[in-house]
């Protein structure tokens, strides 16, 4: 790391990669990391128990990146939280091990734009594929269309959990990762918290990252069972009856259509087990969010393609 140019004026970045297995991955991300451009920059690897010599690895590429090896696989939403809360950055990054920076100035542009834009706390990248430097369509969950404005700022709902940044301050006030969830869903239910706080989200192409998909640690069925359960807690924990129910059935009719498109029965019926039985456990974290923040979301999400273009991604397999 740079610490040769260090700038007492520029503030601290903290970049929290969060690994389980995938060492070539790793080595790749973190690579990216350590090529940054920046003065002053903090590097966080936070091991979910890969039962590898990830140690060996990382003091190979720099000395000074802080290793916590977890004693056991917390989940990634666990395993982020133990990284945010070591970290001292007046801005959190966090990556996921097969994400890594497209170019040395990418930190540099993160620190700018939330110069630039004292109005937004959370900042979500702009995902490329590895191979073809195309924007991902897997990632683009966004409330917009990714054809007309994969290129163009805009306020969203949305930010990918292993390539975006945050002011420390969302943290402190919004609460960290949800750690029932264990994987899959964990943004998406922290960016209700955060825009229900008052924090604002921003999608910005002109801060990249490649994206190079491993399947070592998934399997197929993977998300079938943790986004059901996970959308039935979403809708209880953060939602009132009316808003949670309309939430829900969007989110139930989109998993079913992707099941049948890849016969994942068994993982699906599991998840919907799991979600509605688990629900007396949520009871002591259900905070609904605002009527303003669902007329906020309201808003954003009138900016999303039709029902036919959505289910179009989805014509040569199933992008989950």
């Amino acid at each position: 790391m740079k610490q040769d140019r260090y700038d007492a004026g520029a503030p601290l970045v903290s970049v929290i990669v969060l690994n389980y297995k995938r060492q070539d991955a790793l080595k790749r991300c973190l690579k990216s990391v350590l090529a940054q451009e920046y003065p002053h920059l903090e590097v966080i690897v936070v091991d979910n128990h890969s039962e590898e010599d990830i140690k060996g690895l990382v003091e190979t590429l720099d000395s000074g990146i802080r290793l916590v090896e977890l004693p056991h696989n917390l989940g990634s939403c666990a395993g982020r939280n133990v990284g945010i809360r070591e970290a001292h950055g007046q801005i959190l990054v966090t990556l996921d091990n097969d994400v890594s920076f497209v170019s040395p100035f990418e930190v540099s542009r993160i620190v700018s734009t939330f110069e630039e834009r004292p109005d937004i706390h959370v900042l979500a990248f702009q995902i490329c594929d590895a191979g073809t430097g195309e924007v991902r369509q897997r990632e683009w969950c966004h409330p917009k269309s990714r054809e007309e404005f994969s290129q163009s700022e805009f306020e969203t709902n949305y930010f990918g959990e292993g390539a975006c940044a945050y002011r420390r301050r969302v943290f402190e006030v919004a609460g960290l990762f949800y750690e029932r969830f264990f994987i899959g869903c964990e943004g998406g239910d922290l960016a209700l918290r955060i825009i229900d706080c008052g924090f604002r989200l921003l999608y910005s192409p002109r801060i990249r990252v490649n994206h190079d998909m491993s399947v070592e640690t998934r399997t197929a069925e993977r998300p079938y069972y943790f986004y059901t359960r996970n959308f039935i807690w979403i809708s209880y924990k953060d939602y009132d009856v009316l808003d949670g129910i309309r939430y829900l059935f969007v989110k139930m009719a989109t998993m079913f259509y992707l099941t049948l498109r890849s016969g994942c029965y068994r993982a699906f019926v599991r998840g919907l087990w799991d979600g509605f039985v688990g629900l007396k456990q949520l009871r002591p974290d259900r905070t609904p969010i605002k009527k303003a923040t669902v007329e906020y979301l309201a808003v954003l999400e009138k900016g999303r393609p039709s029902w036919r273009a959505r289910l179009a991604r989805h014509r040569s397999q199933p992008q989950i």
